[in-house]
């Protein structure tokens, strides 16, 4: 991995008690560093800052935000806004939840969103941090001749993090993939011209071993027989359109901390060989 990248946590909110417990379980699980801020201002000064010295030192950057949803003098997110403008991906923590709020996170592009509660219920939201960090170094294949449904997959994977290219058909993906783009991941809507979904995962997976490449089916003809033929072939995981956008970024980090831990496996044998 590249060492002059941003390790910093930008951390918001207006308790003292919580910033102090939040901040001490993120930077004794990670080696991320966390800078603080209790209002909507304070988080637009070091915004602001860290842009700045990010100009003379990558490192000096934030490369993710955790942010309190409800804060004095920014009551319904705006400092998660704040911190999206200015090209900062932000995981939302708030202390209640409904199916409005949960819109209204994703609909601001939010990373992930979790709920306050004990020491141990933070712990998904460390692991959430890790992840978003190291997507930044896969590349992304998205594969469909939708160009709507495409780029929709395409930004979701962004506000990940991923270095993300797509393709409008199967044999334009394996292209791309020949020219050497160092692929990680692929999601491949089944029913396109040229090649299908299920035949673009039996052509990678003859190619790519599992800890090599992750493969994700996408498709509006349900689920059944097809997410089979998609497993059976070689696909990671399967997504039936539509799709909710939680489900979405869940299927795909689940699918890279997989390759991960195959990974890990793999070097750990060679090391014991």
């Amino acid at each position: 991995m590249a060492e002059q990248v941003a390790r910093t946590v930008l951390l918001v909110e207006d308790s003292p008690v919580q910033t102090r417990i939040i901040q001490n379980h993120i930077e004794t699980l990670t080696p991320f560093r966390v800078v603080t801020a209790s209002s909507l201002q304070e988080t637009r000064d070091v915004l602001e800052t860290r842009r700045a010295l990010a100009g003379a030192n990558p490192e000096e950057g934030l490369f993710i935000a955790v942010v309190d949803l409800n804060l004095p003098d920014a009551p319904d997110g705006e400092a998660a806004d704040a911190c999206i403008a200015a090209g900062v991906p932000s995981v939302v923590l708030t202390a209640s939840f409904d199916e409005g709020v949960r819109a209204r996170f994703f609909d601001r592009s939010v990373v992930d969103y979790f709920l306050k509660g004990s020491v141990r219920d933070m712990d998904p939201m460390v692991a959430a941090l890790v992840r978003v960090f190291r997507n930044q170094w896969v590349r992304a294949l998205v594969v469909d001749d939708s160009r709507t449904a495409r780029h929709q997959m395409a930004h979701l994977l962004e506000v990940q993090r991923f270095q993300v290219l797509q393709a409008e058909n199967g044999r334009e993906a394996l292209e791309i993939i020949e020219a050497g783009n160092n692929i990680g991941l692929v999601i491949t809507d089944d029913n396109m011209p040229r090649m299908t979904g299920v035949e673009l995962v039996s052509e990678l997976r003859q190619r790519y071993r599992p800890d090599e490449m992750g493969l994700i089916g996408v498709s509006a003809a349900g689920s059944g027989p097809l997410t089979a033929r998609f497993l059976k072939n070689g696909a990671s995981d399967f997504l039936t359109k539509p799709f909710e956008v939680e489900e979405f970024y869940w299927r795909v980090n689940q699918t890279m901390d997989k390759l991960d831990m195959m990974r890990e496996l793999m070097a750990f044998r060679k090391g014991r060989a």
